[in-house]
């Protein structure tokens, strides 16, 4: 649980101010995950991973998963002393470009550490999801990865995380029509892109 709730920390580092960065610039106040349980019900629940999809040993954290409205994914780009600024200029932002919902799907491997956090966006246009997707990248930090392509766009970086264990943490952004999609997958000692990516191919078929 210690590395998920650090999750939103890491990806927050690899984005200079982008609306759909992490699940939640603080961490939620998680349950245990178990085996067994759904995502919470929502029509753009079938754009994340579901259960039955994530590497094996990963289980849903319930309440770090579920619908999210604009306020709060506008949060996601904002801490510290200056976060009040940060998140009104995110929250402008979604609003120009005609952000409509999210969905967060959050998953953990307690034996080994490895997390999984997806935030799929949908916008009123393909126009202002591009826009959306265009500022994410355009200022991500860490080293840019080659993947196979997802969508109609996409981009990858991988980052290294500083800890008692070696890991990785790679952040894939893709976008098709007008969803665009933030998976951050970390895992140790290193991040396979094939997951990621498969994952992400999975989602664009159904959206």
């Amino acid at each position: 649980m210690a590395a998920l709730a650090t999750l939103p920390l890491l990806v927050a580092a690899c984005s200079s101010g982008s609306s759909s960065s992490a699940p939640s610039s603080t961490p939620p106040p998680f349950t245990a995950p178990a085996p067994g349980v759904t995502l919470p019900p929502d029509a753009l629940s079938k754009l994340v991973p579901l259960p039955d999809e994530v590497p094996a040993g990963m289980v849903l954290v319930v309440k770090g998963s579920g619908p999210r409205d604009l306020q709060t994914v506008a949060g996601y780009s904002g801490s510290g002393a200056s976060a009040a600024q940060a998140i009104a200029a995110a929250a402008a932002k979604l609003r120009a470009h005609g952000f409509q919902k999210a969905y967060v799907a959050q998953y953990v491997n307690t034996a080994t550490g490895a997390v999984l956090s997806v935030v799929a966006s949908r916008y009123a246009s393909a126009a202002g999801a591009t826009a959306d997707y265009t500022d994410d990248t355009k200022d991500t930090a860490g080293a840019v990865t080659k993947i196979a392509p997802v969508g109609e766009a996409s981009s990858a970086t991988i980052t290294t995380v500083q800890g008692s264990v070696k890991a990785q943490l790679l952040l894939l952004r893709f976008r098709k029509g007008t969803v665009t999609w933030s998976l951050a997958y970390q895992a140790s000692p290193t991040a396979d892109p094939e997951v990621a990516v498969g994952l992400a191919q999975k989602l664009v078929a159904r959206a």
